[in-house]
């Protein structure tokens, strides 16, 4: 049997928690003209905008940083949460809270593998692959592929990781009897165009992309680190070779802020 290929090394950023002495100068003004939460909210929101709070960096603990300020945590958690809704800082599950980074800006396009359609303004993009076997089409993936139900798949499972955040997992199927040394192929070169290349598929083109937003599943959610029911952005998206056969359907999930979409060449 197929051995899957071996996961590959992942850098770790080193991401320093901000000093406490960063949130300093804080004067409370009355209750009445703003809730101590908001004015919380627009003071960190200064520190990162000011460049006082730099992005991918993390926030000091919930109890430290209430008692810095002189508030309690619930009141703190209201502040953050929202910065959280609005895009400013993101949770990243049993680690804590960071200052997002901009978001990604990935093209859609053709024939192109994916680190040349992603753009980053910090980290390089480092990939986990979780998986490669082989299954049976559902009736769904049979008609996502053009072939028959219980025909042999290829199943490949990735995680794109931006530093040390995932920032997109996906599902790749292929149909198995196209790629008959897949796993041997991807395990030397892991990439699929390469796969592609190599299994005599000089060009191929996507046909169809499918972009929606919705809220991570637990599963999505544990590989992305997030809190299940976190917004995302679900990507679905159908190659075929130049023969016009479908030769993959991917579905995928990116955190909702961590991303921008554009379709053809992105501006220089």
């Amino acid at each position: 049997m197929p051995q899957p290929p071996p996961e590959p090394e992942i850098i770790m950023l080193d991401t320093p928690e901000i000093p406490l002495a960063t949130f300093e100068g804080l004067v409370f003004g009355p209750r009445s003209d703003m809730p101590i939460w908001q004015q919380i909210r627009d003071h960190i929101l200064g520190l990162i905008e000011g460049g006082a709070l730099r992005p991918g960096s993390q926030l000091p603990g919930e109890t430290h940083l209430a008692a810095s300020l002189g508030v309690t945590r619930i009141t703190l958690r209201q502040a953050l949460q929202q910065l959280q809704a609005e895009g400013h800082l993101t949770a990243r599950k049993g680690v804590g809270i960071f200052v997002r980074s901009p978001p990604a800006i990935f093209s859609v396009r053709d024939g192109h593998p994916f680190r040349e359609n992603i753009e980053t303004h910090s980290a390089p993009i480092t990939t986990d692959t979780r998986f490669v076997r082989r299954e049976l089409a559902t009736a769904e993936l049979a008609a996502r592929l053009r072939i028959a139900e219980g025909a042999g798949i290829i199943h490949l499972r990735r995680l794109r990781l931006l530093g040390d955040q995932p920032v997109y997992v996906n599902d790749k199927h292929f149909p198995a009897d196209r790629f008959p040394d897949f796993e041997a192929l991807y395990t030397e070169r892991q990439s699929v165009t390469d796969v592609f290349r190599a299994s005599g598929i000089a060009a191929f083109r996507r046909v169809e992309t499918r972009i929606s937003g919705g809220f991570s599943s637990a599963d999505e959610a544990e590989n992305l680190r997030l809190t299940p029911g976190t917004p995302v952005f679900h990507l679905n998206a159908r190659n075929e070779d130049d023969k016009g056969r479908t030769i993959e359907w991917t579905s995928g999930c990116w955190p909702l802020m961590s991303v921008e979409f554009v379709f053809g060449a992105p501006t220089k």
